[in-house]
């Protein structure tokens, strides 16, 4: 993320929106953490906290510096808060703050907010709000914004099951002047209910267009070992992404890699990986990401967790987003910029620190521009819905 100083852009935050996580056992295609906070709550009240911390590579010093921490606090194993802080001039600054309500351990809200510089203060942003069917399954999540002390709808997921209770479709709508669909997404299962294939469909204005396929293999464990995303073009489909996921002989997840379909060559090419270190209890201590450039793999980022986290019971893949604002036409519009190698379909929003939308568009692009000539000083949020909601900030000074 970035911040403009007139017409100089400086960098502020240039992570991945910190990684927004699905579960692949389950597939609900909902926050992973939104899955495990669908437990039952006891009567007592036992608070917990657990820390993790991730430091990014410096190809300067060729070492590690502290980039963010996480704390998240715990009510009898429920998330109640989570607080992103990042490392500035070596010190933990604020930056993002979620906290999370409950009725008969299920969650039914959570609010966002982003720390004021300016003011020193959290400044209330974003909530959704969670709708439940009589038998406890999730049927809609609502994404609200603050608009002048209230909250306003910014978009809604649907989601619909089949007669046995598995996600059938999830259909995400967004709200200008009226509800209207976005996306769609459809999921079908084998005989052990795991996850087979996915479909995502946009809308355009009359009908579904399908987009992409995800398809998914496991081992005779029923663990994920590989993910495919295909592009769909008429009645053909053409590879983009492959996912491969390595285990140790006890079942803990070991190593996962990422693979980009080469054209020319008509093979898989590596350039990503994450390495996990756990715990003999199954707990993750460590996970290393790293990039490659040319035939070598570089240091990335690496998180260490306190272990007390499972993500390898949920085999868990983070799906991470980054984007920039640059000022362009000397300084009288801002460009958005985020990654979109495929051209999948992305509603971009951009809200003022009052939540006053200053401008929107939808497009499959990987940019957007806005008037900035009469923006004010100050704070200003960024929101991506696609495939997955992401949000950041910048500001003008």
């Amino acid at each position: 993320m970035y911040y403009m100083v007139g017409t100089k852009l400086e960098k502020l935050y240039t992570k991945q929106i910190k990684c927004i996580m699905k579960s692949f056992k389950t597939m609900r295609s909902i926050c992973a953490i939104i899955i495990s906070l669908i437990v039952s709550a006891n009567v007592n009240s036992q608070i917990t906290y657990d820390t993790s911390f991730t430091r990014q590579w410096n190809n300067v010093s060729n070492d590690w510096e502290n980039f963010d921490r996480i704390i998240t606090t715990y009510d009898n194993g429920l998330v109640i808060s989570e607080l992103i802080q990042i490392n500035q001039y070596d010190q933990w600054v604020n930056y993002n703050f979620k906290a999370y309500y409950y009725n008969n351990g299920h969650v039914i809200e959570e609010f966002e907010q982003y720390w004021n510089d300016a003011k020193l203060k959290w400044q209330d942003n974003y909530r959704k709000v969670y709708s439940y069917d009589r038998d406890g399954k999730l049927t809609q999540i609502t994404h609200q914004n603050i608009f002048k002390g209230k909250y306003v709808n910014s978009s809604k997921e649907i989601l619909i099951y089949t007669p046995e209770g598995k996600l059938m479709e999830k259909v995400i709508q967004k709200y200008e002047k009226a509800w209207t669909n976005f996306l769609k997404y459809q999921y079908y299962y084998n005989s052990n209910d795991l996850l087979l294939n996915e479909n995502l469909a946009n809308w355009n204005g009359k009908d579904w267009d399908n987009e992409f396929n995800y398809n998914y293999k496991y081992n005779e464990s029923n663990k994920l070992t590989e993910k495919t995303k295909i592009k769909l073009q008429g009645s053909k489909g053409k590879n983009l992404i492959k996912e491969e996921y390595f285990y140790s002989t006890n079942g803990s997840l070991e190593e996962h890699l990422v693979f980009v379909w080469q054209k020319n060559s008509h093979d898989w090419m590596s350039f990503g990986k994450s390495l996990f270190v756990n715990s003999d209890d199954f707990f993750v201590l460590s996970m290393l990401t790293e990039d490659r450039k040319s035939s070598n793999w570089k240091n990335y980022f690496i998180t260490e967790f306190s272990g007390n986290y499972n993500i390898q019971a949920r085999n868990d893949v983070a799906d991470c987003m980054t984007f920039a604002i640059h000022p362009a036409d000397f300084g009288n519009k801002a460009t958005v910029e985020f990654f979109n190698p495929y051209k999948e379909f992305y509603h971009v929003s951009i809200l003022d620190a009052d939540g006053q939308l200053i401008g929107s568009a939808t497009t499959n692009k990987d940019e957007i521009s806005i008037d900035a000539i009469n923006l004010e000083k100050g704070l200003y949020f960024v929101e991506l819905q696609g495939s997955n909601l992401y949000s950041g900030k910048f500001s003008i000074e």
